[in-house]
């Protein structure tokens, strides 16, 4: 008897460990017939063309007017558009591509196989879909009512999780006007964020917000992570934030994108310091402890994704920023004109103009009319014919509108580029390289020296001395919208990644670690577990890649850098503009060309000549180096350089169970370890 229920005991936990890995992975059947593959990836190409250009024009059509009939239009092709991936996919994962040797044929079949989410099913990828569309609709729905008058005395005292959004529901600070609450995060809550200095003003609108996305969307999206999770199990990855990371094919990403944070640290512990200075003498100790963390409302984005917005509050003395849109203003230029020295740009290092149907097509300013939908977000369009790209921006005559023409030029320039490639290569080889590739013009475009070469900036520019004034302006400004973005990025995939990992049990105390421990940021209010912080962020609760940005920061300065090299640049490299270097343009031709057709570490080995095919933050801390300098000559009287968090801070979102009752974070215990305790338990049952 005790034999036979030993045996059943290991016969039982066989069947529950080798259940649990077989639902891992999808399998692939045993088909490796060449001429197959070959005649599907044919018919493939042809038909995913046809498919994104309908599917273009109809979100093109949304976009420039946005009428009920072109949503619904627009959607019916999306839906058309999913139904073909699925049908794709279950026609890809039939054949056995470990087994096929051509190795072209080999990686287009692995990107149609190993990404997207088919793998749920019919049932569970319409579900998911259904609940995505519930997520973005509650976001793009949600509306905040306006500040009125001062912040009530107990504001910042609250003493548990709870009290601090009873306390402001019930007062008029938050409930006042209630006739008026129409407030949209674009451009309305955008706008006040850049522009207010009220400490009052800034905290309601940053609580308002994230009352209005998280908690209504909060077990919304923990459905979401289970359907993502299961349908990454099911395209052969142990959770869906390891499938987020295949894209950008290192075995090893996660702890990449850490290796490079941790050189760039010292660096962004440098510009923290400064504008905490710089914050302490607007809002003074009582708001801004000297040592510690920042509060994240200040920082002139909803998000504090960057802080170009408060330059005039960190930097000392007068803000002597010359006046570039202003003199292009004087000097007659049009959205048109800015547009057409764009082009000339790339003329000028020998890339191809833009074909007649871009002019014909593109809506490059707000239409007279006043039409267009309000969506003002300056994109970029392949239509997927291989003759129709477009810019949509509704373009104003200033400085930054026009580093942005020279940017989304960059994007059609790299759809022309690999126009000629199979369908499936016609992107780059990871979801970073567009606007790696886009950021990098612009900062040749948008650097003094260029502007001052074609006559849109008198103030005189040193390129042997960094450390002119006018140099260390724009490097400040540069590190302010490029460092915390990056920090902001790493912060915001790690924490989706480790709930993927983990579960979402105590997901906001998660979601507050990691924005304390990369961007060193603390919530301006007390954050309790009915809260969901996260979700006031688009990308998140849209199932959105956003770790791409952080690599997007690092390789746009690791191409700048082989560009100046090629256009013979001597001196500071941000006083580098490889305007009209042909060489410069033969080597963006050449990455450009090749797609997604090359992994990343081969594009990055073509573009270096050889050299390396890593990622590199050498070149981002070469461009920054005067201002690093500079910036440690700001701190030297600085008690500390850096932040020191206390139990204060971790208390406004990590509330411990006291006494008399209140929160406890409960112990996450992984999947994995989860099913050992079971197996060890039924086996002690056993004996």
């Amino acid at each position: 008897m005790m034999l036979e229920r030993i045996l059943f005991c290991c016969i039982f936990v066989g069947v529950l460990v080798s259940g649990q890995i077989s639902d891992l992975r999808y399998t692939e059947t045993n088909n490796d017939n060449i001429g197959e593959a070959i005649q599907f990836l044919r018919e493939f190409d042809r038909e995913a063309a046809e498919m994104c250009n309908r599917v273009a024009n109809a979100e093109w059509r949304f976009s420039t007017n946005a009428t009920e009939f072109n949503k619904r239009r627009m959607r019916e092709q999306q839906n058309l558009a999913s139904k073909f991936e699925c049908i794709s996919w279950r026609r890809a994962v039939a054949f056995d591509s470990t087994r096929i040797v051509d190795t072209s044929i080999r990686r287009q079949l692995g990107r149609i196989v190993q990404q997207g989410r088919c793998g749920l099913g019919e049932d569970g990828y319409g579900e998911l879909q259904r609940v995505l569309a519930i997520l973005k609709e509650k976001y793009n729905d949600a509306r905040v009512c306006p500040f009125h008058g001062a912040e009530p005395s107990y504001a910042g005292t609250f003493s548990s999780p709870g009290a601090a959004a009873a306390a402001y529901k019930s007062s008029n600070y938050v409930t006042g006007y209630t006739d008026y609450c129409d407030l949209k995060i674009s451009p309305d809550l955008t706008r006040i964020m850049e522009t207010s200095r009220s400490e009052a003003e800034l905290r309601y609108y940053w609580v308002a917000w994230r009352e209005k996305t998280g908690p209504p969307m909060r077990n919304t999206f923990m459905r979401y992570l289970h359907l993502a999770n299961q349908a990454a199990e099911r395209h052969g990855f142990r959770d869906a934030g390891e499938q987020m990371r295949s894209v950008y094919e290192d075995s090893d990403f996660f702890f990449t994108v850490d290796d490079l944070w941790i050189q760039l640290q010292p660096l962004y512990r440098q510009l923290f310091t400064f504008v905490r200075k710089g914050l302490l003498r607007q809002y003074g100790e009582f708001i801004i402890r000297p040592d510690g963390p920042l509060p994240a409302h200040l920082l002139g984005n909803m998000w504090a994704q960057n802080w170009r917005h408060i330059y005039a509050l960190v930097k000392p003395g007068p803000v002597e920023t010359p006046d570039v849109s202003g003199e292009m203003v004087r000097q007659g230029y049009t959205p048109l004109k800015m547009f057409q020295t764009a082009e000339e740009f790339f003329t000028s290092i020998g890339l191809p103009p833009m074909a007649p149907e871009f002019w014909r097509n593109s809506m490059l300013q707000t239409p007279a009319d006043g039409g267009g939908g309000g969506q003002c977000a300056a994109s970029a369009w392949d239509f997927c014919n291989k003759i129709d790209f477009r810019i949509k921006q509704c373009t104003q005559v200033t400085l930054d509108d026009f580093v942005n023409a020279h940017h989304e030029m960059t994007h059609i320039q790299y759809y022309m580029q690999y126009a000629s490639q199979p369908f499936l290569y016609r992107e780059g080889p990871n979801p970073a390289f567009h606007e790696a590739l886009a950021n990098a013009v612009a900062l040749s475009v948008g650097g003094p020296a260029h502007l001052q070469k074609i006559g849109l900036l008198n103030s005189p520019v040193s390129v042997t001395n960094g450390n002119t004034a006018i140099n260390i302006e724009y490097l400040l400004n540069m590190a302010l919208d490029k460092l915390p973005f990056m920090a902001f990025s790493l912060a915001v995939e790690k924490w989706r990644w480790y709930i993927f990992d983990k579960g979402p049990v105590g997901m906001n105390a998660r979601w507050w670690e990691f924005r304390l421990r990369y961007q060193g940021l603390i919530p301006p209010a007390v954050r309790g577990y009915e809260h969901f912080d996260a979700g006031a962020k688009y990308h998140v609760i849209s199932d959105q890649d956003y770790i791409k940005y952080f690599v997007a920061t690092v390789l746009q300065f690791q191409i700048y850098s082989e560009l100046c090299q090629a256009a013979l640049h001597s001196g500071p490299l941000h006083t580098c503009d490889f305007y009209r270097s042909r060489e410069a343009g033969r080597i963006l031709s050449d990455v450009m060309q090749q797609g997604a057709s090359l992994s990343p570490q081969q594009l990055i080995k073509l573009m270096t000549r050889g050299r390396t095919s890593r990622m590199s933050v050498d070149a981002l801390l070469e461009f920054f180096r005067p201002l690093e300098a500079w910036l440690e000559l700001q701190n030297r009287d600085e008690q500390l350089v850096g932040w020191r968090s206390t139990m204060e801070d971790v208390a406004l979102y990590q509330p411990l169970l006291g006494r008399n009752g209140g929160q406890i974070t409960p112990i996450i215990v992984p999947g994995h370890l989860l099913l050992g305790l079971i197996v060890l338990m039924l086996v002690k049952s056993c004996f």
